[in-house]
C-alpha cells in the first residue's frame, strides 16, 4: 500500500525485498508492477542508508553485488501480517487482524489491541501510538470500573 501511495508522488519508487519474491496481496503488487515508477528490487538486502543531513542514497545488495541507488527519502515497511496468534480468544477478521471498537475493546472483556495488529485500517506509527494511547485509556477505566 505504502508504494501505491509513494508512485503518486514521487518521480521514482525502489520497492526493495529481501525474500525472492513479493508476499503482498495480488492486487497490489500488480498494481505496483504495473507503474513505471516502481523498481522492484527481490532477494535484495538493504546494507546502509547514505547522506549527511538528508538522505541521498541507499546501497544494497543483490547477489555478490553491491550497488548505490539514488535516493531522497526511505520509508521501512516491514510486511503486513498482523501475528495475533496468541491471542486465540478474541475476534479476527479474515487477514487475522483483531477486531477492535473505536475504544481499543476485543470481543474479550478486559482485553485490549492497539497498534498494526488491529483492524485500524492505516498501518503507520503514528496511528499505532495514537491506538496504543487509547487502549491504555481505555483499559484504566476498565478496571476503575471494576474496582468499583
Amino acid at each position: 500500500e505504502a508504494v501505491l501511495q509513494l508512485m503518486k508522488i514521487a518521480s521514482k519508487v525502489y520497492l526493495i525485498e529481501i525474500m525472492p519474491q513479493l508476499k503482498a496481496d495480488p492486487i497490489l503488487v500488480e498494481k505496483a508492477l504495473a507503474s513505471d515508477r516502481v523498481e522492484v528490487w527481490t532477494d535484495t538486502r538493504v546494507l546502509e542508508i547514505t547522506g549527511e543531513k538528508t538522505v541521498n542514497g541507499i546501497r544494497v545488495q543483490k547477489g555478490s553485488e553491491t550497488i548505490l541507488l539514488p535516493v531522497r527519502g526511505v520509508f521501512v515497511e516491514i510486511g503486513s501480517i498482523p501475528n495475533s496468534e496468541i491471542v486465540n480468544f478474541v475476534d479476527k477478521n479474515q487477514w487475522g487482524e483483531i477486531i477492535v471498537s473505536c475504544a481499543c475493546e476485543t470481543s474479550y472483556p478486559g482485553v485490549f489491541a492497539a497498534g498494526d495488529v488491529t483492524n485500524v485500517p492505516e498501518k503507520q506509527i503514528i496511528v499505532a501510538a495514537g491506538e496504543g494511547c487509547k487502549a491504555a485509556l481505555s483499559a484504566f477505566r476498565y478496571l476503575s470500573r471494576k474496582r468499583g
